[in-house]
Parts: C-alpha cells; structure tokens; sequence
C-alpha cells in the first residue's frame, strides 16, 4: 500500500473532477463519489499505518521522523531549476492522512443529511473532495515545491466553501477576508521558499535534512531566517496572532465545512508545516522562542474572547483558534511530538463539536445559545457525543485531549520559562471554563425558547453515525496513541524532558479543569443568569473581552493607510486630474479641432481645392473656344504661329 500511496490524493481529486463534469446525471449528484473515494483512503491510510507500525515497508532511508518511504519523480526541469512530485512516507504523515481521510468521509457522509435540499449540492461535493486532494497533496509531499502546490490549493478551496453560501453578505465577506488574511502570510512563505531553494539548490525535504542541515553547511542565521519566513505561512493558515482573524468568521461556512477546516484541514496546515520541518526551526533557539510565544498569545487572546462568545459556532472557532497556539507554543518549546499528538486529539474532537453544533443548528435553527437550553432531553445522542468531545478538549482524565495537553504542558514546563507555563496553565482554565459553559447553557437548565424546544429533534443516523464514530475517537485515541501504539515509536528521538516534571503537570492540567468547570457549573448550570444582566454587571470587563483588538487594528490601519489616502487620491484626481488636465486637455484639443476645420474648409477646401478646380475651369472654357473644328483655322493658326518663329529667327540670328 505504500508503493500506491499516490492514490490517497489522486483519488479526491478525480472525484471532485467526474461531480463537476457528470455529477447532474449521476444520483446524489455524484456525492456517492466522494464518499467512496474518501473511504478508499481511510482503508489504504489505515493499511499504512498498520504497517509501519509493525515495521513493514520502512528500510530505505532514517531521518527525524524515524524511518520514511520515498518515492519521486522529475515534473519539470531547466537548467539548474529541477521541480519533482513525489511521496514521503513516515509515521507523520501517515498519521495524518488517516486522520485528514477519516475526519472527511465522516463530514461528507454528515453533509448527505445536512446539506439535502440546499442549492449547488454537486458544486459542495466537488469541492470537498478538492479540498480533500489539495490536503492530502500537501501532506504527502517529500518536497516543498509540492508542498506549496497543495497550500496553495487549500487556501483557495476554503475561499470556496467558507463563501459558499455567497447569496449572503456575511458569508461573501468571510470568504474574502480568510482568503485575503492567509496570503499576506504566504508573502513570507514564498520568500522562505525563495531564499531556501537558491542557498541549497533544492526543495526536497529530506536532502535538505540530511546534506545541508545536519551537516551544518546552511549556518543557524540562515535557517533561523528561512524558517522564521515560513512561519509566517503557517501564521496564516494556522490563525496565529496577528492573523487569527479570518478564523472566528469562517464559521459563515456551512456547519460540516467549519469542521473540516477547523479539524483537519486548513489549519491544521500551518502546525503540520512546522512539525515537517522542526530539523530548521530547531537549529535556532531564537527561532523556537519566537514560535512559543506567538502560540502562547494566541492561545489566551482566543481563550479570552470565547468567554463572551453567545454563537456556538463561534465559541468554537475561538476554541480553535486556542487550540493551535497550544500546539504552537508545544512546538516552540520543544514538546515537537506532544504538538503533532495534540493536533491528532483534537481534529476528533473538534471535528465532533461542529458536528454536534450543526446538529443543534439543524434542530433548533438558531446559532444563539442563549435561545437553547435542556436540549439533553430531545437530543441524546447528541447530548452524549458533545458531551464527550466537551470532556475531551477540556482534558478530562481518560479522553484524549488529557494525554496530548499533558504533554504540551510537561514539555512547556521542560523550558522551565515560568511566563509560558502560567499562559498555559491559565488558557487550560479558560477552555475549560467556556466549553463547560456552552454544554450547561445549551444541553441542561430549563428551555430559554419553548417554541424552539417543542420543535427541537434528534438528527437523523446519517448525521448520528459521523458523531458517534468521532466520540469513540475523541474518547480512546489519546489512550491508543499513548499506550497501545505509543507515539514515540512513531516520532522518536525528539523530547527528551517531557515527564521530568509529571506530578507538577498533572497537577496543573487537573487543577485548571476542575477549577474552570466547577466554576462554569456554579455559575450556568442550575439557574442561567440573563447575559444582559451578566454584561450589565461585568461591564468593563465584558467590553474588554468582546473587543476583537485585531480587528479594530487592521480596521483603523486600513482606514487610515488606504481609505484616507484614497479619499484623497480621488479628491486630487476629480479636482485636478480631471478638471485641469483631462478637461483641460479636451477643451485645447476641441478648440484646435475648430481652428483646424476653419482652416481645412476655408483655405484648404476653398482656395485650394476648389480654386484649382475653378482656374482648370476657365481654362478649359477659353480653350473650348479655340477648338473651332474648322481645317481652315487651324492652318491660319499654324501659319501665324511660323511666321512668328521665323520673325523671332531673323531678329536673332539676322
């Protein structure tokens, strides 16, 4: 299966082709296709796992990420400039391609119920699968050129399915804000790759591991320079501070579309970057330092705006945005696999919150989650399986996100930066706070809406199977990764000082959980205060809380460095571009263009073309009075004529 890996991408990506082009005459417009095909590659992903982990297949080359799987192959060459596509097969990426494969067959088989009856059903397949392909296409690569190909490509398929439903403003304008936000991060990206290719001469990843990294023939400015330009990508597409923004209004994309940008696609990209190419950033402490805190601001800065958050779907973007600066501080601070174990964990139970959010969405058609309320007792099982993906992410004992935080703490605590560590201890309490607060507020209490509650039902099996399935994951991968098939056989060699500090980090992990939900539960679960009252109360603090700084930021930036300065332009261009040159040049160009005709019709058309004509005429006629006809005449005419000759000859010659 390894030797055929190339059909986990390729597979999508015909799909997505055969929906665009046939999908009208097909049934189900063709989704049948996507399924199908995103089901094949969790089966071979699966089969690759297994068989790494048993050890099968793995005897070509080693290098950070433990033994890998190559192939390549030329696409284009000129000269110096040689760009290949191929495969890179190891624990990494393997891992990851089952998870991007599982988490999307699950949200196309939930799309089948979600999305029935909406407009363009066969358009939302299609591009599913692309983004499926372009994912996959990324997560495979053993070079960086097709590594960029497929960044690329997933930038512009979360343009499409993010603005999706473009009939509103809303969601028209998120689509052009992620899109807009996330390439001013590729700016950096694409210099990084600039910058790399012409100090090594290639983009392959493990040449440019093993021949120029290890060896120390690239020096640790350059590296930390090119990697710190390709964090800016990962700025982007991971929704790290300062370009977090796009993320929290990405949720104007349909609900099972949230959950795969938000779980296992987009932006899980940019951490999936950095863990690629950990053997860079590790060259330079610096370049460590400045990965670690830009995840620590971005952890709590989202941690903080999801407190005050009353859409759900927002709550939880803000929760993932939260959750990649976790596993960017891990990454800063060394914890390499604790950040990619973390990243696993959580495209299960955030791809399940969604799910169980659409799922709320659907039945009591409200976002607001001060409109809900005692939704346990008509939804179960959606009651059970947010419940459970609620327990993991705050990092419950026994679900999967305790493992992976536990980590992210202990190597955060390994650093022994004292600042970093509170951050993170305190964004554990805050998520365990506000994901408490929205599971009291929507599934227990007393209905807040009884019309909305009367009407409130559970979702149908093709939306009940996708949550159940990812509640056994959210429950048992973190368990399964730790101690039936352990990471570190996976991503050995890395950390060294994880669980130097074990009673200390699991003390803090368990202390923030019950710290943050006890007090969600003293506050929301047995009588729910009035928001408004809450608000009224905590003023200063609420406002505090719900400003997005960012936002305003770029709002004032760009009001002052590009609509002023346009204001002006166009004042300047109607007064004095228009008025004195434009006009001014009209009105000399029209005043030639009379003196000019004044000139053609008097002096052109009339003394000289019609003059000529005029004198030709009166000679004509002064002629016409010497041709008589007569013989006679003409000889008279011919004898006068020589008699003056020979006059003129005798006074001359004489």
């Amino acid at each position: 299966m390894i030797e055929h890996a190339w059909l986990i991408p390729v597979l999508p990506l015909l799909a997505s082709v055969l929906i665009v082009f046939l999908g009208r005459w097909l049934l189900l417009d063709g989704a049948w296709i996507g399924i199908l095909c995103a089901l094949w590659g969790v089966v071979q992903s699966a089969g690759i796992v297994i068989g790494l982990f048993n050890g099968h297949g793995l005897l070509l080359e080693s290098g950070l990420t433990g033994h890998f799987h190559e192939m390549s192959f030329p696409w284009f060459q000129a000269g110096f400039l040689r760009l290949e596509l191929g495969c890179l097969i190891d624990g990494m990426s393997a891992l990851m391609m089952l998870v991007v494969t599982a988490v999307s067959f699950l949200v196309q088989v939930y799309s089948l119920s979600y999305q029935r009856g909406k407009p363009r059903f066969g358009r939302y397949y299609a591009t599913l699968s692309l983004f499926t392909f372009a994912m996959l296409l990324l997560v495979i690569s053993n070079n960086m050129f097709q590594f960029f190909v497929g960044w690329e490509l997933v930038g512009v398929c979360s343009y499409l399915l993010i603005g999706f439903e473009f009939e509103r403003d809303a969601a028209a304008a998120a689509g052009r804000k992620a899109f807009i936000t996330t390439k001013i991060g590729d700016l950096g990206f694409y210099v990084g790759l600039l910058l790399l290719f012409s100090s090594v001469g290639t983009l392959n990843i493990p040449i440019i591991q093993r021949e120029f990294v290890s060896t120390g023939i690239l020096s640790p400015e350059l590296c930390c320079a090119i990697a710190l330009l390709l964090f800016c990508g990962a700025i982007g597409k991971s929704a790290q501070v300062p370009l977090h923004v796009w993320l929290p209004d990405a949720m104007e994309g349909p609900t099972p579309v949230s959950a795969l940008i938000h779980a296992a696609t987009m932006v899980a990209a940019g951490v999936y970057l950095v863990a690629r190419l950990y053997f860079l950033f590790a060259v330079s402490p610096f370049c460590l330092t400045v990965v670690a805190w830009v995840g620590a601001l971005t952890a709590l800065t989202a941690a903080l705006n999801a407190l005050v958050a009353s859409d759900i779907k927002r709550v939880l973007a803000f929760s993932t945005v939260s959750q990649l600066g976790y596993m960017m501080l891990s990454l800063g601070c060394g914890g390499y696999r604790a950040g990619f174990f973390h990243l696993t964990t959580h495209a299960f139970f955030k791809a399940l919150l969604f799910l169980g959010a659409g799922s709320v969405i659907h039945a009591v058609h409200t976002n607001d989650i001060w409109k809900m309320g005692g939704l346990s007792k008509k939804m179960p099982v959606t009651f059970l399986t947010f419940g459970a993906a609620t327990l993991a992410i705050i990092g419950f004992p026994g679900f999967a996100g305790f493992f992976s935080k536990e980590e992210i703490l202990a190597s955060v605590a390994g650093t022994h930066q004292t600042a970093l560590f509170l951050v993170a201890a305190f964004t554990a309490f805050l998520t365990a706070f506000y994901m408490s607060r929205v599971f009291f507020v929507v599934f227990l209490g007393d209905p807040r809406d009884p019309h909305r509650f009367a009407e409130a039902h559970e979702s149908d099996w093709l939306m009940g199977f996708p949550m159940v399935v990812l509640a056994v994951m959210a429950v048992l991968s973190g368990f399964f990764l730790t101690y039936v098939w352990p990471l570190s056989r996976w991503i050995p060699g890395v950390e060294g000082h994880l669980h130097q500090m074990e009673s200390l980090v699991l003390s803090v992990s368990v202390g923030a959980l019950a710290l943050g939900a006890g007090l969600a539960y003293s506050i929301y679960r047995r009588s729910v205060p009035d928001p408004a009252v809450l608000a009224v109360r905590w003023r200063p603090l609420d406002q505090f809380l719900r400003r997005r700084f960012a936002d305003e930021l770029y709002a004032a930036l760009i009001e002052k460095c590009v609509f002023a300065p346009a204001r002006h332009l166009a004042r300047f261009d109607e007064e004095w571009i228009d008025r004195f040159v434009v006009d001014g040049v009209g009105t000399v160009s029209r005043r030639i263009s009379v003196l000019k005709a004044w000139a053609d019709d008097v002096l052109v058309d009339r003394f000289c073309v019609n003059g000529w004509g005029w004198l030709a005429d009166r000679c004509g006629r002064g002629l016409r009075r010497l041709q008589t006809g007569l013989v006679q005449f003409y000889l008279l005419v011919i004898a006068f004529g020589l008699s003056l000759f020979l006059l003129w000859a005798v006074r001359v010659y004489g």
